[in-house]
Parts: structure tokens; C-alpha cells; sequence
């Protein structure tokens, strides 16, 4: 529905630019206003999770954490970014309101990956530590512009993922589970509790074990 209502104002405003300079600047304000608001308010896509909440672990998060980072970095995996970021319940960063502190690891390995992060948690839940990652997907602002245009998908070869892009987006996340279950079961022995009984697998349309 965004579609036509960028195009009729665009085409319009540029249209009555030479005809009526006035109402032509109106139209394209009100196109590019449109713009904004659609990139502004598109909402993250959780594709896959993984959770778990471990027992007596109340104040081992930043520990975990720190683990999971430096286990995920000594794989070498490529074109792959770390930072610890406070981010709201939208995955995003925002001045008001609650935040919490993921480490987000991000796939730089080409266009088509960027959009696709994976936000890395530890949070205390009590006297228990709730643990999970989850899978995302938000094209970035200019990629979210460029798909309202015809073709475009077509031209910066983001279309659906291929059969290639399959494979190094289920190793880019196998990599991050592996490494934060290895976290996970080292914090489990050190607090002398059964890493067997953990649940691995994770849930969506990977399915990874």
C-alpha cells in the first residue's frame, strides 16, 4: 500500500513542479515525509531464537557475555563485527524508556547480509540468569528507500537468498550458537550444574542443534 502513495506523490510533485512550483514542493515534502515515517517505523523481524534460563546465575551476565565474544572471535569467522549496545524492546536504540545490553554480532560479508543481525543477551531474572539470542532482520534505512522504487530489489540483488546465501547465513549463526552454548555450558560446570540437560536447539526456520 506504501508503494502507490509514494509513486502518485512523487510523480505528481514532480509533475506539477513545472506546471505549479508551489504545489509541487508541497507533494514532494509530503512523499519524502512518507519515506521517513515507512523507514522510521518498520519493525524488526525476529527469524530465529534461542533461550534458556539457568539457575543460581543471578550477576554472571557480563561474564557470558564477555565469553561469548571472545569465543566468537577466536573462530576467525569472516566479515563479522561485535559491539555491546543498550537497545530497547525494539532492538533498537532509543532515548526513553527501558534498555538492555546486547552484544550484537553483525554479518558485514555484503550487502544483502547486513540486514540480518544477531542480538546476544544475558539478563539477570531473580536469582536465575535468562539467556537468549535472537535472529533479526531490518534492511538499513537507505536500503529500506531504495526497495520502494521499481526494480530495485531486482538491481541491488536483494531478492530472497540463494541456495549460496543459505549456507553462509546458517554458518554465520551456527558460529554464534556454537560459541554462546560453549559460554553457557562453561558457566553451568563452574556453578556445578548438567550442560546435557540444556535444551540446543533453537527455534525458527533454521532450526540449528
Amino acid at each position: 500500500m506504501i508503494k502507490p502513495i509514494v509513486y502518485f506523490l512523487l510523480f505528481f510533485g514532480v509533475l506539477f513542479i513545472f506546471l505549479y512550483r508551489p504545489a509541487g514542493i508541497v507533494l514532494l515534502g509530503i512523499g519524502f515525509l512518507v519515506i521517513l515515517i515507512f523507514v522510521s517505523s518498520r519493525d524488526v523481524e525476529i527469524l530465529e531464537r534461542w533461550t534458556s534460563l539457568i539457575g543460581e546465575a543471578q550477576g554472571q551476565g557480563d561474564k557470558l557475555m564477555l565469553a561469548t565474544e571472545e569465543l566468537v572471535a577466536a573462530t576467525k569467522a569472516p566479515s563479522v563485527e561485535m559491539i555491546e549496545e543498550a537497545v530497547g524492546p525494539s532492538l533498537s536504540k532509543t532515548t526513553f524508556g527501558e534498555t538492555r545490553k546486547f552484544l550484537i554480532v553483525i554479518n558485514k560479508i555484503g550487502l544483502k547480509f547486513r540486514s540480518y543481525k544477531i542480538f546476544v543477551n544475558a539478563n539477570d531474572y531473580g536469582n536465575s540468569l535468562f539467556v537468549s539470542w535472537y535472529l533479526t532482520y531490518k534492511p538499513d534505512w537507505w536500503q529500506s528507500v531504495m526497495l520502494l522504487m521499481p526494480g530495485a530489489k531486482q538491481v541491488l540483488n536483494l531478492a530472497e537468498i540463494n541456495l549460496f546465501d543459505q549456507q553462509d547465513l546458517t554458518a554465520y549463526v551456527t558460529n554464534v550458537h556454537y560459541c554462546f552454548l560453549a559460554a553457557v555450558d562453561k558457566l553451568l560446570l563452574e556453578l556445578h550444574q548438567d550442560p546435557t540437560k540444556l535444551d540446543r536447539r533453537s527455534r525458527g526456520f533454521l532450526g540449528i542443534s
